[in-house]
């Protein structure tokens, strides 16, 4: 099964045509047990996700869902003080199963540690974020933080020279990959992680602003698919 979440107008639907503003309209595709959802900018409920720490404002238009980060949210159980940050907005779906989930972003880079990220929670000592970050040491990099009970800290590769990246993140039992890609189709790994053997996560996309005063950042696609894969390196 595959849950798949696309962020557009309705101009863009050449053989369906426009809707009214409120409908949600569904187009069935080739794979079986497969729907492509395609959501006008007045559709509020995001194909049943959830927000935890439910951003002050976001909104939907022109292919993009834009969400507010207010100054200090952030996921970061720090090693050195012992401080537990877990205010981020972060929109999510719970499953029970191996995924593959990916996501398109473009963060807000006008502060420190401004990022967008893919992010899986177990509880809230248990859990992987995964970013597109501007790093304090870096700046615009692939990041990862996988906290279990204390939060790590890992500049991964620096990509300067793009404000979007694609990101996935993949399931399989109790491992998890992190892999990345400027062109949605050649992705990279970033880090392979085992965590703590879980039955349900929360799997979704969370948008921080630990520094600055607010960040506005872009997701343009999300996509969940319940399936497991062959080789967690790749990806396939």
């Amino acid at each position: 099964m595959r849950t798949l979440l696309y962020f557009a107008l309705c101009s863009a639907l050449l053989l369906t045509g426009c809707k009214q503003p409120e409908e949600r309209v569904t187009i069935k595709i080739a794979e079986p047990q497969v729907k492509k959802t395609i959501f006008e900018p007045t559709v509020a409920d995001l194909d049943g996700l959830i927000w935890m720490n439910e951003p002050r404002s976001y909104s939907l238009a022109d292919g993009i869902l834009k969400v507010v980060a207010e100054k200090g949210t952030d996921y970061f159980n720090n090693p050195e003080d012992g401080s537990v940050n877990g205010t981020a907005p972060f929109l999510y779906r719970k499953i029970d199963s191996n995924f593959v989930a990916t996501t398109l972003v473009r963060p807000d880079f006008g502060d420190q540690w401004n990022a967008v990220s893919l992010m899986m929670i177990i509880d809230e000592k248990h859990w992987i974020k995964f970013a597109f970050e501007n790093s304090d040491a870096t700046g615009k990099s692939i990041v990862t933080v996988v906290t279990r009970e204390v939060s790590d800290d890992a500049n991964g590769v620096v990509l300067n020279h793009t404000d979007t990246v694609w990101l996935r993140m993949i399931r399989k039992g109790d491992i998890y990959s992190m892999l990345w890609s400027l062109d949605g189709e050649d992705f990279k790994m970033a880090r392979l992680a085992k965590m703590p053997k879980a039955g349900s996560v929360m799997i979704g996309v969370e948008a921080q602003c630990p520094v600055g005063e607010e960040a506005v950042h872009d997701i343009l696609r999300f996509e969940v698919e319940e399936r497991t894969v062959a080789d967690l390196r790749k990806g396939e």
